[in-house]
């Protein structure tokens, strides 16, 4: 198949996307707001600008067939002018622009999942700060979680409030407000989904979160959950995906309450964090499900090979030297475990610029071995990985 992709934004999501749909024989195309951008130095062409520039958008779409994203931050605007490509026979949006029209935006996500009888937490949507006793339907004092519209990631546009009692503590944003429960596990599924409708899904990870960045720290597969659970887990994200008719990978994430609950917490329309460890401990990577979903090719059954375990490399001043300016995937650090770096600069505190896959017998031994290759980096100051 001679297909040219076309992907919009040019992250680490995006550098992955480029090497899966370049290894199956396909021309890739990056759309994104910076020349040093991770994809841009993987792809076969790119443009750099602004999303919401018609013209830039226009010559993207002639060098395309499918167009696909590796972001949820695309203006309102220009999934319209996708949506009007598309209709018009000129490129295929996978998924469909107006599936990620309304994904990108929590309140309009969370009003979906309750619409279609959904389990979620139950939540209150904000057009700026709240008067505690008129919009904010709960007693003072309670724990609550604060998320942006739009436009929020990695952390950005999430705050929890262990005790809100006055709405200055509130941001002044369009914003959702949900209950904080903190004796919740987190778990996630990624799924893919081809557009015959087959699926394909992957066991369901534990994710640990960094509570001062709000960001996932390590994730685990298979998850710290009974096998009842995990496939509950795996049937409800494939009940979603089914639901929004979506086509590509998609990344369900979790609560799952004490009580062995399931409650949706967001859905991503595209490969996410959780699945990066997909790269090494399955068969078949995320990006390549995602790849061929897009175009058109069936899907692989997924196997696991051991387990695995992936831990973010969040930027730190012991790590400066050590990240490299390109993409790079080092497989000599540590026994058992590959370190992918973005190629990202400048480093800045809490940025991801890479992370750590290591597959073993058990979880324990992953996370041992995954733990053990980032303070080896960490140490070795007086090299640099290049």
């Amino acid at each position: 198949m001679n297909i040219r992709l076309g992907i919009i934004g040019g992250g680490q999501l995006g550098l992955y996307l480029c090497e899966a749909a370049q290894a199956l024989g396909f021309h890739v195309s990056v759309i994104t707001g910076s020349e040093q951008d991770p994809a841009v130095q993987c792809a076969d062409s790119s443009l750099v600008g602004h999303m919401d520039d018609r013209e830039l958008i226009e010559r993207f779409l002639d060098g395309c067939d499918v167009v696909t994203f590796d972001k949820e931050g695309v203006p309102n605007e220009t999934l319209d002018w996708l949506a009007d490509a598309q209709l018009k026979g000129r490129v295929n949006n996978r998924p469909d622009a107006q599936t990620l029209l309304m994904l990108k935006d929590k309140a309009l996500q969370k009003t979906w999942l309750q619409q279609h009888d959904l389990p979620t937490l139950p939540f209150q949507v904000l057009s700026g700060r709240a008067c505690l006793g008129e919009s904010i339907s709960a007693e003072p004092g309670r724990a609550v979680v604060q998320k942006a519209r739009c436009d929020g990631y990695d952390g950005r546009g999430v705050q929890i409030l262990h005790s809100l009692v006055a709405e200055q503590q509130l941001w002044d944003i369009p914003s959702i407000v949900e209950p904080y429960y903190a004796n919740c596990k987190e778990i996630s599924v990624v799924t893919a989904r081809d557009q015959r409708g087959s699926i394909q899904t992957y066991p369901p990870v534990s994710m640990e979160f960094d509570h001062q960045l709000n960001s996932v720290k390590v994730v685990a597969m298979p998850a710290a959950v009974s096998p009842d659970i995990g496939t509950a887990a795996s049937r409800l994200a494939e009940n979603v995906v089914t639901l929004l008719d979506g086509v590509g990978v998609f990344a369900i994430e979790m609560f799952v309450t004490p009580e062995g609950e399931l409650l949706i917490n967001e859905i991503s329309p595209r490969v996410h964090n959780s699945g990066h460890l997909t790269l090494d401990g399955c068969n078949v990577s995320q990006f390549e499900q995602h790849v061929r979903a897009v175009a058109g090719l069936p899907l692989l059954p997924v196997a696991t090979q051991e387990c695995a375990v992936m831990l973010n490399i969040l930027y730190c001043d012991a790590l400066k030297d050590h990240c490299p300016a390109r993409p790079v995937v080092d497989r000599t650090t540590q026994p058992g475990t590959a370190i992918y770096w973005y190629g990202k600069t400048p480093g800045q505190p809490g940025r991801k610029m890479g992370h750590i896959n290591a597959v073993a017998p058990s979880v324990e031994m992953a996370e041992k071995l995954a733990d053990g290759a980032l303070t080896k980096l960490s140490s070795n100051t007086g090299e640099q990985n290049v």
